[in-house]
């Protein structure tokens, strides 16, 4: 045997091999440059640009980097580099953050920037790693296949270490594609996984991989499978009821929003505004909304809530809490009126409002001169909120990236509600990606979906993951809109990620078996 690791670099006779064989070639330095580049022009596929072909261009490049690598080392930097480039333009809105609103300065701001995007980037060092190992070790098996499963395990752990931080996961990029589709079956994960499996095996096709048969298959199934849903869709959840909304956007600066001298009259505003809208069964306010702590203005507006029972209207809004004790903050959301409930919210935005691992990074924080939350979060088990009769799933800010908080509760809801203060991302994209994530959200529970935001994107999303009614950014306004109830669950809601394992571990199977009967096939 003349070596332990066969040269997954060789190819056949052909212009494709060749000139990829030169790619392969080219200096390390001007590698990374191309990753990186390749890894920037994956963000057009997301909102607001919305060119869906963008990020699959950055996975080929990645796959491509990652199968010509000569070492697990070389792999992991290639792959890396295109992280770079992705997360680097992809949340770039961290940095508008930090240097516009956590009083260190652009320096500072721009080294915790970077701290954190690299952090990101490990994610997709591994995955390149992992799948260098994976494809010269068991090389019977397909290396697109081996490439979508590291990358998959990697953004799952991206998504969930350390509280996870699952933005821009690969089946964001499709929501203009047939792939769309796949949301109520699968969820992020498969969509994420088609994405996945279809950029890494054009890859290995340009590059003349053998034992593609398996991956092909499945890629042509799965694009003509959700073309047919596409245009045959099939309905999971069936409407029972209407429901009146008014959302209320305060456009209330944010390096203003907690001043004394601000707080009243942007109570006042929401409240003035709100007394407009009685005929509406629901009034939402944005995030913290209301700057008082709950304790506090509860019995503060007990006249208005009895104003807002008395005509049958249910307010939902974002408060503050304090423990009885005055130790322990929590974010919350209010129902009150003609419905009741208080919703802590349970995933916290690592430095914004709470520090992880706060004893060691705390003191670098205050040296720096960074402001410092410590919120506590909210329970796994909270009930839903309720408006009269209807149940309503609350997720503050961010929380509405997580499809598994949304999965669990969504079952005794009958809409999904979110609230938030994207005023944190000044102009950036950020609040049009949390507008687009919104839609998935909807998409793979079958429920309308009620967004009230401070500065915008304030909007109404429908079941199908289409946005129905839409708010201006950064004016005071409100958006009515007749928000539809439906009860039932999606396949997504039962099974969660089954169908993405079924799928990867059917491929593995079938992939498997293949390399058998080609393997007789030649001795005999």
């Amino acid at each position: 045997m003349s070596s332990s690791h066969p040269d997954l670099t060789s190819t056949k006779t052909g212009w494709e091999p060749r000139f990829f064989s030169l790619f392969a070639a080219l200096p390390p330095k001007l590698l990374i440059i191309i990753g990186i580049i390749s890894g920037a022009l994956g963000v057009t596929s997301f909102s607001p640009f919305h060119f869906w072909p963008g990020y699959f261009f950055s996975l080929v490049v990645f796959s491509l980097l990652v199968i010509t690598s000569t070492s697990a080392k070389a792999a992991c930097w290639r792959g890396s580099s295109v992280a770079l480039g992705f997360f680097g333009a992809g949340v770039s809105w961290v940095y508008v953050s930090i240097a516009e609103y956590g009083q260190v300065g652009v320096v500072i701001a721009g080294v915790i920037t970077l701290a954190f995007v690299s952090v990101l980037c490990l994610f997709w060092a591994f995955s390149a790693w992992l799948s260098w190992r994976l494809m010269h070790r068991f090389s019977q098996l397909p290396t697109s296949l081996w490439i979508t499963l590291a990358l998959i395990l990697g953004e799952f752990a991206r998504g969930s270490l350390f509280t996870g931080f699952p933005w821009l996961l690969p089946g964001y990029a499709i929501e203009n594609t047939w792939l769309f589709e796949l949301l109520p079956i699968g969820g992020i994960w498969l969509s994420s996984a088609c994405v996945i499996l279809t950029s890494s095996t054009i890859a290995s096709l340009l590059l003349k991989r053998t034992n593609q048969v398996i991956p092909v298959l499945t890629v042509i199934t799965i694009w003509i499978g959700s073309a047919f849903l596409s245009y045959f869709p099939v309905s999971w959840v069936e409407q029972t009821g209407t429901l009146k909304t008014t959302l209320v956007q305060g456009n209330v600066k944010q390096d203003e929003k907690w001043l004394a001298q601000i707080a009243g009259k942007s109570l006042a505003d929401y409240q003035q505004a709100t007394m407009e809208h009685l005929d509406s069964d629901l009034v939402v306010w944005p995030e913290t909304a209301i700057t008082y702590a709950y304790s506090k203005i509860r019995p503060h507006l007990a006249s208005f809530r009895e104003e807002l029972a008395n005509s049958n209207t249910t307010l939902i809004t974002g408060v503050p809490d304090v423990s009885d004790d005055g130790k322990d903050y929590y974010n919350a959301i209010w129902a009150t009126g003609n419905g009741f409930g208080l919703y802590y919210k349970q995933r916290l935005v690592p430095f914004g409002e709470y520090i992880p691992l706060a004893e060691y990074i705390g003191p670098l924080l205050d040296v720096f001169g960074m402001p410092i939350s410590n919120f506590k979060s909210g329970d796994d088990n909270q009930p839903v909120l309720q408006v009269g009769e209807w149940g309503i799933a609350p997720f503050i800010c961010y929380e509405i990236v997580y499809a598994e908080q949304v999965r669990r509760i969504v079952r005794d809801s009958d809409f999904l509600i979110t609230i938030s203060n994207d005023g944190w991302f000044g102009t950036s994209f950020g609040p049009w990606q949390h507008l687009q994530i919104a839609q998935f959200r909807a998409k793979e529970a079958g429920r309308y979906l009620i967004r009230a935001t401070n500065t915008g994107i304030t909007a109404f999303i429908d079941e199908k993951g289409k946005i129905v009614a839409q708010a201006p950014q950064f004016e005071k306004t409100t958006l009515t809109a007749e928000a539809k109830a439906f009860t039932g669950i999606t396949p997504y809601v039962h099974w969660g990620y089954w169908p993405t394992l079924a799928l990867l571990m059917c491929c593995v199977l079938f992939s498997f078996l293949s390399h058998l009967l080609t393997r007789r096939k030649h001795k005999s």
